[in-house]
């Protein structure tokens, strides 16, 4: 297992990834916080929260699926190429993507269901998936940081970091 350097210096298209990640934190944390804030209160400020919570993951999935998209379609295949067939590395982070995007997913779906006519009781239950997408994720990219993208950088060569960068832009 690698375990990040805090001295080592990513290459540039991998420092992107990570640096995403903060940012994806920083959304994360702020959505949490609103999850926790849910289940604590009652009545109609439930209801509000909720409403506020429903657009923030809205907006932080469409980050999540565009960081996500640079890794399956750029990052993860060329990966793949360096690690032979019996290594599961990459078959276990698209697991994980997937995962956290089902619990987003059937977040958004639930509220769709209830719609307008969400109780307090709905959104408190509604919530839950939010909580489980907030951890896969907060594992996910620690994980990804602290061995997958050392990982890359140790197996892709200069101009596959370069191919990637370009890819980066186009993504």
């Amino acid at each position: 297992m690698l375990i990040e350097n805090p001295n080592f210096e990513l290459r540039a298209p991998l420092q992107q990834l990570k640096d995403e990640h903060k940012l994806l934190r920083a959304d994360m944390d702020q959505f949490y916080g609103i999850t926790e804030e849910i289940e604590f209160e009652s009545g109609p400020k439930v209801i509000k929260l909720f409403s506020k919570l429903y657009e923030e993951v809205l907006a932080f999935d469409e980050k999540l699926k565009a960081h996500s998209k640079r890794e399956e379609e750029a990052l993860f295949p060329m990966m793949d190429h360096h690690l032979g067939e019996n290594d599961r590395t990459i078959e276990t982070m698209e697991f994980e993507h997937h995962k956290a995007e089902r619990h987003l997913q059937d977040f958004l779906e639930e509220v769709a269901k209830v719609g307008e006519t969400i109780d307090e009781y709905d959104a408190q239950m509604i919530t839950v998936y939010v909580v489980q997408a907030y951890a896969t994720l907060t594992q996910h990219f620690a994980k990804e940081e602290t061995m997958l993208f050392p990982l890359a950088a140790k197996i892709l060569s200069n101009e596959e970091m370069g191919e990637l960068g370009r890819v980066f832009q186009h993504l």
